[in-house]
């Protein structure tokens, strides 16, 4: 999360598979602390918004993002805390802000 609000053409750097971040962060989600789940709906809050100004962000996000919307909303649906379900509305009212099209279809 750091390194992307600090630095985000990092995600333009050859050498990042960007889509094994974003599983690690889909696989975040649905851990038991919430630390933990917090840090990783922060970091999909900073990311979405990217989608357009980074090219392999916004096709990791256009090819998994159904993943990640299953992931929040089985969070929702009682996986994760009550404590947390602020952070993930983040998540879906990023994705209906950046990704509007691509959430209609998922």
């Amino acid at each position: 999360l750091q390194a992307l609000k600090r630095k985000p053409d990092l995600f333009l750097c050859s050498n990042l598979d960007v889509k094994a971040v974003f599983q690690c962060g889909v696989l975040s989600l649905k851990f038991p602390e919430a630390p933990t789940v917090k840090s990783s709906c922060g970091f999909f809050t900073e990311l979405l918004p990217r989608c357009g100004e980074i090219a392999p962000v916004g096709q990791v996000v256009h090819e998994n993002g159904k993943v990640l919307l299953q992931a929040v909303l089985e969070g929702i649906g009682g996986q994760a805390s009550r404590s947390l379900m602020d952070h993930f509305a983040e998540i879906l009212f990023a994705l209906n802000k950046h990704c509007f099209s691509h959430l209609s279809v998922w």
